[in-house]
């Protein structure tokens, strides 16, 4: 699960805390659902999941529901379903990206070959999809397969334009919406959809997890330069490796000198080499202001996710969610 940072003690219990028996039973079901009579599917599947994770969205299911005042079982079989879909989907980005490493192991495919690899992530979104058929809600059915579609649009925009270094900073936040908001604004939707809430509350709860959901990637996309490999779990400079151009790139590209941009950009221009010259970017990116552009606009989103709050009614719940908002633009993982 996602850490805390070290000596940091709150007051307020983020959702990890306040949900974490269930998390516990989230766990224990993700191994009897991925239990295969195929050795390799089941090896490749338990050998991601056994890895951890932050189990940020089956957390942010758990707890809108508890947020929205449901009581039933099915939160817990529907946070599951979402960390399937979501394992799924590193599964086969690891593929895409040719990522060796994850979550501090080798990826399935480098282990597996990226033929199993894929067809078990497959394989993980079809039982997800079960759960989904199993509960009987056309509304929630109908919110996550939008969700999953925008996820895959998202990542085809996203290869289309590696190594494009004239991407706007709008086409990048339509690229990070639709990879990793749409998923974790749907969790939260389908938390509230589970409860007695208004139409109104169910659309503030999406846009919670849309807000959170932009200022995680911002975050995760800052962590990418600066963080360590021991406490991140794989090599920094990946996005750079991969020819993704992220935010604090695009704000220095668009603040440089002419000369300054156009060493940046020759680095940028061969990747592979780019990451040997990771200190001259990280140089370039802290003299125009590239990380404290980009931290800025992940504040501002985090500030949003909190307001939109305001439409729930007070509970233990809601503030683990605020608490949470203001913890991921704080968090070293």
């Amino acid at each position: 699960m996602m850490s805390k940072p070290a000596g940091n003690e709150r007051s307020t219990p983020l959702p990890f805390d306040l949900v974490r028996e269930e998390l516990r039973q989230v766990d224990e079901l993700l191994l009897q659902e991925t239990w295969s009579a195929v050795t390799v599917v089941r090896d490749i599947s338990h050998h991601i999941l056994g890895a951890g994770g932050k189990r940020l969205r089956p957390a942010l299911l758990l707890t809108t529901a508890r947020a929205a005042g449901y009581q039933g079982d099915w939160a817990v079989r529907l946070a599951l379903c979402m960390e399937l879909l979501h394992t799924a989907t590193l599964m086969h980005d690891d593929v895409l990206d040719h990522s060796d490493w994850r979550r501090g192991r080798e990826t399935a495919h480098r282990r597996w070959g990226q033929s199993a690899s894929i067809l078990t992530g497959d394989a993980m979104f079809a039982r997800a999809m079960r759960i989904l058929v199993d509960y009987g809600s056309l509304p929630i059915l109908s919110a996550v397969t939008t969700a999953v579609i925008r996820v895959c649009e998202g990542e085809v925009l996203e290869i289309a334009l590696q190594g494009d270094l004239d991407i706007a900073p709008e086409t990048y936040l339509q690229i990070i919406d639709a990879k990793t908001a749409a998923l974790i604004a749907v969790c939260c939707r389908a938390g509230g959809m589970l409860g007695e809430t208004t139409p109104a509350q169910v659309e503030a709860l999406g846009t919670f997890g849309f807000h959170l959901g932009m200022a995680f990637q911002m975050v995760d996309d800052l962590l990418d330069f600066t963080a360590v490999r021991e406490r991140w779990g794989r090599p920094a400079g990946e996005d750079l490796k991969e020819g993704r151009i992220t935010l604090p790139v695009i704000y220095t590209l668009q603040r440089a000198t002419p000369e300054d941009r156009e060493r940046l950009r020759t680095i940028l221009n061969a990747p592979s080499a780019a990451v040997e010259s990771m200190d001259e970017v990280l140089s370039l990116l802290q003299r125009y202001g590239g990380f404290e552009a980009a931290r800025a606009d992940a504040v501002a989103h985090t500030r949003a996710a909190r307001e939109s709050l305001s439409a729930l009614p007070a509970s233990a719940a809601r503030d683990a969610l605020a608490a949470l908002a203001d913890y991921v633009v704080a968090r070293d993982q």
